[in-house]
């Protein structure tokens, strides 16, 4: 006969069974009972300083009444029990968050704050302290000296729809840009909340981000931006070559100025002069970059994760005054060229020309080049490289242009012209690549284009 297993012991009652064992909080006439170990778990709190300060009644008692809200108590209570507390909506965080000063359980509100709920124009957003924070400095960050209280839910009188593109860049995707109005309001956006990369990516795809073609065969590929001048952060603008030269600055020096430690006041010293020199070897360096006579590339680098970006501008209704020498054998190749600026344009190139140390234009640019692979589209017909223009541009200038002390300049109106940006001998050069324009009246008139159906279907205003 087999022995018979004997049935297990029945498991001891929980301490908490015990209803002496419970602190009783009468939470506005609701009863809470809650065990010792649940008052100390976020300790010290409100409930350690009155149930176990032997000087107080509550402490004999084990009783305390206290007029808050019993609804907001209960997850309170859940929190000393050792349970993740969320909240429901951007009223009950305020509630939470109120509460959890009050009763000062430091770790539910270090939990709270984790979560922040965003009013935009009625439509709530729930999202993580994290995220929000990204792309910082920005203007959430003005709210982080208020978010342990956050009293009031945050409203922005904003565009809903926007925000959540907004959201999308915190939180690491890329927006999908749907058209050019699209961009403007979201660049809006971008500026509002201070997303300065955001503004930088948007910035340079005010037209597009492209590779342009080497021009020498040794060369690699090189990254190109177009963009509007008015778009342009001028403190981005850079010269090819400075960057590189920053870098390297410090390879020669005996002390790291990125590197703190202790030494001596003579120590110190030392390295202060150390910097000094170098940012003075810095400045000599570019300041002899910008008067070479070789012509330098003028770059912008908006951000440190993108390789700096060859720069173009797009320029608009301006005038070039083409200027063929007048010799059989001359070029059209030259610098001699004037471009007219508008008040807009001239004003931002001189910001640009005081980013980088060069000579002030003025509102006739004299170094204005002529790209040997332009694309020119001049009085309705379109010229591929200086081997079609040059013959053009010769024979307008022989029967219309007004002879000038360096020649013959053709007079001509640019529509819209693309413009790679340079410096040389302390100068801003202009070359132009493309470029759509015409020599008359009467060939312009020739481009003017009838009002459609449909506006001629508009009513009268």
């Amino acid at each position: 006969m087999s022995s018979m297993i004997p049935a297990p012991k029945p498991l001891p009652p929980l301490a908490t069974s015990d209803p002496r064992s419970f602190y009783t909080i009468v939470v506005s006439g609701e009863n809470f009972p809650v065990t010792l170990s649940a008052i100390q778990y976020d300790a010290p709190n409100f409930f350690t300083e009155i149930f176990l300060n032997q000087l107080r009644e509550e402490c004999t008692s084990r009783v305390m009444y206290i007029d808050r809200n019993p609804d907001v108590f209960r997850d309170i209570v859940k929190h000393m029990q050792g349970y993740y507390v969320a909240a429901k909506d951007e009223v009950h965080l305020e509630n939470l968050m109120m509460d959890a000063h009050f009763f000062k359980l430091k770790r539910l509100i270090s939990s709270l704050r984790q979560t922040m709920f965003v009013n935009v124009s009625g439509t709530i957003f729930k999202v993580s302290r994290e995220t929000i924070l990204n792309d910082a400095p920005n203007f959430f960050v003005l709210l982080e000296p208020f978010a342990d209280r956050n009293l009031t839910p945050t409203f922005f009188c904003r565009s809903p729809e926007l925000f959540k593109d907004i959201l999308s860049h915190l939180q690491g995707y890329e927006i999908h840009i749907r058209d050019k109005t699209h961009r403007s309001n979201l660049l809006k956006e971008a500026r509002y909340f201070k997303l300065n990369n955001l503004i930088s990516k948007l910035s340079l795809g005010t037209e597009y981000v492209y590779s342009g073609f080497p021009t020498k065969s040794e060369e690699r590929v090189k990254p190109e931006v177009t963009m509007l001048l008015k778009n342009i952060k001028f403190k981005y603008v850079i010269v090819k070559g400075t960057r590189e030269f920053a870098k390297e600055s410090y390879k020669g020096s005996s002390e790291d100025p990125n590197r703190s430690g202790s030494g001596t006041p003579g120590d110190v010293s030392m390295k202060d002069n150390s910097v000094t020199t170098n940012k003075e070897k810095i400045l000599e360096h570019n300041r002899a970059l910008v008067q070479s006579v070789e012509l330098q590339d003028v770059l912008y680098k908006p951000t440190a994760d993108i390789e700096p970006l060859a720069l173009l501008v797009e320029l608009s209704t301006i005038e070039l005054f083409a200027i063929w020498p007048g010799s059989v054998n001359s070029s059209m190749l030259g610098d001699q060229h004037l471009l007219v600026y508008r008040d807009q344009d001239l004003t931002c190139l001189k910001k640009i020309c005081k980013q980088l140390a060069l000579q002030q234009p003025t509102m006739a640019a004299n170094i204005v080049q002529l790209s040997p692979n332009i694309f020119f589209h001049l009085d309705g017909q379109a010229y591929k490289g200086h081997e079609e223009l040059e013959p053009i541009i010769r024979k307008l200038a022989l029967t219309s242009a007004k002879v000038t002390p360096p020649g013959r300049a053709l007079r001509l109106v640019l529509g819209r012209t693309l413009v790679k940006v340079g410096c040389k001998s302390g100068q801003l050069v202009m070359t132009i690549v493309k470029a759509e324009g015409w020599s008359s009246d009467k060939e312009y008139n020739a481009c003017r284009q009838y009002l459609s159906d449909d506006m001629r279907d508009v009513p009268a205003v």
